[in-house]
């Protein structure tokens, strides 16, 4: 098994543990002496960049933003994680908005924050940064509330993508978090995967900066995923977050790249138990964390350490994080034992933003920062949440309702399926299974599998892959499994 938090202790550098004497304070993080130290703080392409050096990179954005007048939302486009982070930084400090762009934020997206300014960092010198383009039409600083620090964007797998006001107090909670910390020798170095446009960004980089940590940019996995055991071991990688779908690719395929991680977190998409069983066969000895929350409440809300006797069933979201409290609500006409949750604290997010201006605040009648996550649980033996769907997994199919995440979780409990994705266009209704290459053409698998997905209708065919593309943002790109399905067609027509 991976590490066990009974014999270590969450350590910094300086011998403090867990969370004690680490300042928190917004201002210390954006302005404090760690930026003047010459201690490596980032690794990406590999270039090790100092504390002092990104606070140069960050000075020259800010110089950049100050010299326009009224802006309340920076937008800053950069190819690299660097360029990023540091335009974040410089944004913060200038008392602006953050909106960071790799190059995955299209025009309906810009529509929903309407930047005032649009700053690229080409590179990682301050002769790489210049003014790209501001708005032609300046809004007042007021159209968003002064708490506002940064943007979430949402996936888009429940619909279009949405605008989400992360406040400074959203992520000092995730700062504080102690249910996050993982056992160190020393500073806590965090693996990077997440790209800047998607909440796992603020739990690979910022919470490990805040604590004085240093981050590790890594290789996209069709990238160069062979530099993961080398960049693990020169640097001591504590964790890495990888979207399910691609800690799934991995562990099929490349185990080795990640056993020198000690800790392993999954979150955006459901870890299943066919996965876990498959890195313990590849004698991976990790300790794996699934992760929940939605975009809506920062970064996540909810955590279930794996252990050894899971061997059925899906893997639980577990239980609510230091910061966090549930309420489980009825959810209408199920009689499924399923409960929808809603997430109360300080990590849930101020609202959703449209046109430039917070539109929805996510409140309870009492005031408090309250947020209805849609998603369908039960409660197991242990007290710990079992994701269960969502209250519109219900698709029409010929005229019938079906309920996509329970045909999904009884496929998914065939030994020979790994995973299970329903996709729905205007005219047609398919079950995706993922299952090893050599099954693809065993017409035993193919029956038993069909023989589960006709109990809820005859009319959603099965295709089975041996992989899933996955997005960006690492979660299942259920469009080009769809476009796949029918360019196959043509080519057999």
């Amino acid at each position: 098994m991976g590490p066990s938090t009974e014999s270590d202790q969450y350590q910094y550098g300086d011998g403090r543990t867990g969370t004690e004497g680490m300042n928190y304070n917004w201002s210390d993080v954006i302005h404090g002496d760690r930026w003047k130290s010459p201690e490596t703080l980032w690794i990406e392409n590999g270039t090790e960049y100092s504390w002092k050096r990104v606070d140069e990179l960050a000075q020259s954005i800010e110089e950049v933003i100050g010299s326009q007048d009224e802006v309340r939302v920076v937008l800053v486009r950069s190819p690299s994680k660097l360029g990023c982070f540091a335009g974040q930084l410089a944004s913060w400090r200038a008392g602006c908005v953050a909106v960071a762009d790799d190059g995955g934020l299209g025009q309906s997206e810009l529509e929903h924050v309407r930047p005032d300014l649009i700053v690229s960092v080409d590179g990682d010198r301050p002769t790489g940064v210049a003014c790209e383009t501001h708005a032609a039409e300046r809004f007042p600083r007021s159209r968003l509330p002064d708490e506002i620090v940064a943007v979430n964007f949402t996936s888009g797998s429940t619909g279009s993508r949405k605008a989400v006001g992360v406040t400074r107090g959203n992520l000092q909670a995730l700062f504080r978090c102690r249910d996050l910390e993982v056992p160190t020798s020393g500073r806590l170095v965090s693996g990077s995967f997440a790209t800047p446009t998607y909440d796992g960004w603020w739990f690979d980089t910022w919470k490990a900066v805040a604590a004085e940590g240093a981050v590790v940019c890594m290789p996209n996995v069709n990238e160069d995923v062979f530099d993961w055991p080398e960049l693990s071991k020169k640097y001591g990688i504590d964790r890495m977050l990888l979207p399910a779908a691609v800690l799934a690719t991995v562990v099929e395929s490349l185990p080795g790249c990640i056993s020198d991680v000690p800790w392993l977190y999954s979150g955006g998409e459901r870890f299943r138990v066919s996965t876990y069983q498959q890195a313990r066969r590849a004698r991976l000895t990790n300790q794996f964390i699934n992760l929940y929350g939605p975009a809506e409440a920062t970064f996540a809300t909810h955590k279930y350490e794996l252990s050894d006797d899971i061997t059925t069933g899906p893997i639980p979201i577990g239980k609510p994080l230091e910061g966090c409290k549930q309420r489980l609500a009825d959810p209408g006409d199920r009689a499924d034992g399923c409960h929808e949750l809603l997430i109360d604290g300080p990590l849930v997010c101020l609202g959703y933003i449209e046109h430039g201006s917070l539109s929805t605040r996510f409140s309870a009648d009492d005031g408090e920062a309250s947020f209805r996550t849609g998603d369908v649980v039960q409660v197991d033996n242990d007290g710990s949440l079992v994701f269960a769907g969502r209250l519109d997994s219900q698709i029409k199919v010929n005229g019938m309702r079906v309920n996509s995440a329970a045909l999904e979780r009884d496929v998914v409990v065939l030994p020979e399926v790994s995973d299970c994705r329903v996709v729905q266009n205007e005219k047609h209704t398919f079950a995706f299974v993922r299952v090893d290459q050599e099954q693809l053409i065993d017409f035993s698998v193919r029956m038993r599998i069909e023989s589960v997905v006709k109990q809820f209708s005859n009319a959603v065919k099965v295709e089975l892959v041996d992989r899933f593309p996955v997005k960006p943002s690492g979660k299942i790109d259920t469009t080009a499994l769809m476009s796949a399905r029918f360019a196959k067609n043509e080519e057999q027509e």
